[in-house]
C-alpha cells in the first residue's frame, strides 16, 4: 500500500521520535538510573540505604566533601573580584583596547584549565620561574609562593571560571537604558551611587546566576584540583572518587557518593533560576539612548594596569611558561641559552608511541562524537520545530540535562552501566565515544535548534507538495540552510572534545589513551618538558580549528539563501 505524502510524514515522525528516545535512553537515561540503582542496593541485592549512612561515617568522605564546598565558594569569590571591575570598565568606561580586553575573556575560558595549571606550576612552583627569580633576586631562602595549597587552587580557577561572570554581567551592563541613570543623576546623586542603586542592582540578576554558574563548576571540576591538590594530598570529591574506582575499586561507595553531588548541583542550579527569574527588570524601554561613556580621566592608567593585569595573568603568563619550557632541555638547571634546545621536546613527543596513540584515538573520538552528537541534535530539533506533541516539551530539557552532570560523576555511571558483563565495554574507545556523544549534545542542541527556529517551514512543505521525499527535502533545502550552525557547532565542539579531561580520567584503564589522559600522566610525573610540548601542540590544533571555523564560517555568512540555492 502506498502512503500518502500526510501519511508519510507521521511515519518519520514516529520513527523519529523512537529513535531519539531510544538513543538517550541508551545513552544518557541508562548509565544514571544504574548509577542511583547501585547506590541502594545491597550485596544479596536487596534495598538498603546503610550505603547513605555510611557517607557520614568516612571522615575521607565528609572532609572532600567540605574541601569541595571551601574551592567553590573561594573560587566564586576571586571570580567576582577580577569580573565585576573587568565587565564594568569594559561595559562603561573610556577604557582603552576594551573590545581586546572583552576577548581575552573569551579565550581564558576556551583555554583548557588543566593545561593552565601547569603553567602555573612552572610559575609558582617550587622551582618555578617567578620563585626562582624571587629568590636570586632578593636573596630568599625559601619560594615566596606556594601554588600546591587549597589558596593555589582557588587563584587558579578564579582566573579560569571569571568569565563566566564577567561575559553576563557585562552583557546586561550593556542592555541598562541610560534613562534611568540620567534620571537619578538628574536628582543630585553622585557617580557611586548610581551604581550602588541603579547600575549594580539591574546587573544582580546575571551576577547571581554567573556566580552559582562558577560555584558549580568548581565544586566538581577534576584537572586543575587534581594537578594542584594531590601533591599536598588535599582532595576533593572527583579526587575521591576516582580512588573509589580505582584497584581495588568500591563501585558501591562511588555511587552513593555520585547521588549527593548531583542533588547538590540541581539545587543550586534551581536556586539560580529562582533568583534570576524572580528578579524582573525591565532595563530596555522603547529605543534605548546614548549611553553614557565614564571618563575615567587619572584613574585611567590605574584602570589600564588592572586590565592588562588579568590579560597577562590568565593568558600570557601560565600559556607563555609552557611556551617556552617546550624548549628547555632541564627544568632543573637556570633558564638560560645552554639550557635552551630548539625541537628536541617536540621531536620527542612525535615518537613517543603512547602520544601518537593518544593523538590519534583523540581525533577518532572527537570525530565520531561530533557526528553522532549532531546527527541527535538535528533530530531533536526537527521534532521541537516541526512536530506536535506534548511531550515536545522535554525534550530540549533532556538534551540540556548532560550540563548538570559532572564527568565524574557520570563517568562511574558509564562505568556502572557499560564496562560490565555482557557488554564488557570498560577500558575501550566504544564506551569513551558514547560518554564523549553525550558531552556533545547540549552544545549541538542549542545551536541548531536556534538556527532551525529561524527557517521557516514553508520552504520543506513546498518541497514536499511537489513530490520530493522527506530525505530530498532535507538534503535540498534545510541541511544547506543549517550549514553554517552545522559547521560552527561541529569545530568548537571537536575542540572541546579534543582536549577532554573530566570524564576520560575516569573511563580510562591504561588502554586506548587520548591527549588528555597523557598530558595529566606527563604532568604527574614531572615530565613537564614533554607535558608543554604536548600543550602547545594541543593548543595550535584548537586554535587552527576555530580559524578554520571562523573562515568557513564568514564564507557561508557571506552568501545568501538564494546565493546557496544557485551553487
Amino acid at each position: 500500500m502506498t502512503l500518502r505524502p500526510a501519511q508519510r510524514a507521521t511515519a518519520f515522525e514516529r520513527a523519529g521520535r523512537l529513535t531519539w528516545v531510544l538513543a538517550l535512553g541508551v545513552l544518557l537515561g541508562y548509565p544514571l538510573v544504574e548509577l542511583f540503582r547501585r547506590s541502594v542496593v545491597a550485596d544479596d541485592g536487596s534495598f538498603t540505604l546503610e550505603h547513605y549512612a555510611g557517607l557520614l561515617q568516612d571522615p575521607q568522605l565528609v572532609g572532600a566533601t567540605l574541601n569541595s564546598l571551601w574551592i567553590g565558594a573561594g573560587t566564586v569569590v576571586g571570580s567576582l573580584l577580577i569580573a565585576m571591575p573587568l565587565a564594568y570598565l569594559v561595559s562603561r568606561t573610556d577604557l582603552p583596547a576594551k573590545r581586546f580586553f572583552g576577548t581575552s575573556a573569551v579565550l581564558t575560558f576556551a583555554a583548557p584549565s588543566f593545561i593552565a595549571a601547569l603553567g602555573w606550576i612552572l610559575l609558582l612552583g617550587q622551582n618555578g620561574l617567578i620563585n626562582t627569580t624571587l629568590m636570586a633576586v632578593f636573596g630568599l631562602a625559601e619560594p615566596p609562593f606556594d601554588i600546591f595549597t587549597p589558596w593555589g587552587i582557588i587563584f587558579v580557577l578564579s582566573m579560569f571560571l571569571y568569565p563566566l561572570v564577567f561575559l553576563p554581567v557585562s552583557a546586561a551592563l550593556n542592555n541598562v537604558d541610560p534613562a534611568l541613570e540620567q534620571a537619578a543623576a538628574s536628582f543630585g546623586a553622585s557617580r557611586a551611587r548610581v551604581l550602588v542603586k541603579i547600575t549594580l542592582p539591574l546587573a544582580l540578576p546575571a551576577t547571581v546566576g554567573g556566580s552559582i554558574l562558577v560555584f558549580v563548576t568548581s565544586f566538581v571540576i577534576f584537572g586543575p584540583v587534581a594537578i594542584l591538590g594531590a601533591p599536598a594530598g588535599f582532595e576533593t570529591i572527583p579526587m575521591v572518587l576516582l580512588r573509589l574506582i580505582s584497584a581495588p575499586p568500591r563501585i558501591e561507595t562511588a555511587a552513593v557518593m555520585s547521588v549527593p553531588v548531583l542533588l547538590v548541583i540541581a539545587l543550586a542550579l534551581l536556586l539560580r533560576r529562582w533568583l534570576v527569574g524572580a528578579r524582573r527588570f525591565t532595563v530596555l524601554g522603547g529605543k534605548p539612548g546614548a549611553r553614557p561613556v565614564l571618563h575615567l580621566g587619572r584613574a585611567r592608567p590605574l584602570a589600564t594596569a588592572f586590565a592588562v593585569g588579568v590579560f597577562v595573568i590568565t593568558l600570557v603568563l601560565p600559556f607563555g611558561i609552557l611556551a617556552l619550557t617546550s624548549f628547555r632541555r632541564a627544568i632543573g638547571l637556570p633558564l638560560g641559552l645552554d639550557n635552551l634546545v630548539l625541537f628536541d621536546n617536540y621531536q620527542r613527543v612525535f615518537e613517543n608511541g603512547q602520544i601518537v596513540e593518544a593523538f590519534t584515538n583523540s581525533f577518532l573520538l572527537s570525530v565520531g562524537a561530533v557526528l553522532l552528537g549532531l546527527v541527535l541534535a538535528l533530530l531533536a530539533s526537527w521534532l521541537v520545530q516541526r512536530t506536535r506533541a506534548r511531550s515536545n516539551g522535554v525534550i530540549a530539557p533532556v538534551m540540556l540535562s548532560p550540563l548538570a552532570f559532572p564527568g565524574a560523576v557520570f563517568g562511574i555511571g558509564m562505568i556502572i552501566a557499560f564496562a560490565r558483563p555482557p557488554l564488557a565495554l570498560g577500558g575501550t574507545l566504544t564506551i569513551l565515544l558514547l560518554a564523549y556523544t553525550v558531552q556533545a549534545l547540549p552544545l549541538a542542541f542549542t545551536y541548531i535548534n536556534a538556527a532551525m527556529s529561524q527557517i521557516g517551514p514553508e520552504l520543506e512543505e513546498a518541497s514536499r507538495s511537489l513530490g520530493a521525499g522527506w530525505t530530498t527535502t532535507w538534503r535540498r533545502i534545510t541541511l544547506p540552510l543549517l550549514r553554517p550552525s552545522v559547521v560552527a557547532v561541529a569545530l568548537i565542539t571537536f575542540v572541546l572534545l579534543f582536549r577532554e579531561l573530566e570524564m576520560s580520567v575516569f573511563l580510562y584503564t591504561g588502554a586506548n589513551p587520548t591527549t588528555a589522559t597523557v598530558l595529566y600522566e606527563l604532568a604527574g610525573e614531572s615530565l613537564f618538558q614533554l607535558a608543554g610540548a604536548l600543550s602547545v601542540v594541543i593548543l595550535a590544533v584548537n586554535i587552527t580549528v576555530v580559524l578554520v571555523a571562523v573562515r568557513l564560517l564568514g564564507a557561508d555568512g557571506a552568501a545568501t539563501p538564494t546565493a546557496q540555492e544557485n551553487r
